[in-house]
């Protein structure tokens, strides 16, 4: 698949807040580490319970409007589960300011589905290195499934485009705003710093 304007603009856009991130938040190690793990799957509950319910009601709906085949899922259950078996409590949401247009939720969508390429690799490097993945089914929902959805999401955010119905603008803000809220929600806590 040849990535699209869109795709490109927004790789471009947040390719720095990207890096940032998986530096700055030190995702895999506090996952890695049996005494993180627990506050770190809580804040991606934070995130995804936070964003979902801001950002998939318009991405639904355009969804609908351009005869896509990507819909919005949530994660936040799944990581609610994944607390349970952590033994830990379901934090409350994060607040975003919410995506005020169906393309910036677009770009809102396109962190959260990123993360999902991401959790799989982390999945199999932890994997590799022989750590137990308790609590971690979130990183990979979808399985096999997770590529397909990807280009499903590639192609609503063509059509979107290509109908008028969000721009590559809005696109990459909504990019740029869904990756400084993971930044704000993902960072380490105090008590999630290991010792």
């Amino acid at each position: 698949m040849i990535a699209s304007p869109a795709l490109l603009a927004l790789r471009e856009a947040t390719a720095s807040a990207h890096e940032a991130l998986e530096v700055e938040a030190r995702i895999e190690p506090r996952l890695a580490d049996r005494a993180t793990r627990a506050h770190a799957v809580q804040a991606f509950h934070r995130f995804h319970a936070g964003l979902e319910p801001v950002s998939h009601p318009l991405v639904a709906g355009l969804n609908i409007d351009v005869g896509g085949a990507f819909a919005p899922r949530s994660r936040a259950d799944g990581i609610a589960r994944d607390l349970g078996t952590l033994g830990v409590r379901v934090p409350a949401p994060a607040r975003p300011v919410a995506p005020t247009t169906a393309g910036a939720a677009l770009g809102w969508v396109y962190v959260a589905e990123g993360s999902m390429l991401g959790g799989r690799i982390i999945r199999r490097r932890l994997t590799a290195e022989g750590r137990d993945l308790d609590g971690l089914d979130f990183l990979d929902p979808y399985g096999e499934e997770t590529g397909a959805r990807w280009r499903a999401f590639m192609t609503l955010l063509d059509q979107a485009c290509a109908s008028g119905r969000a721009t590559v603008e809005e696109i990459v803000q909504g990019g740029i705003d869904g990756f400084a809220f993971a930044h704000r929600t993902l960072q380490p806590q105090t008590q999630d710093v290991a010792a």
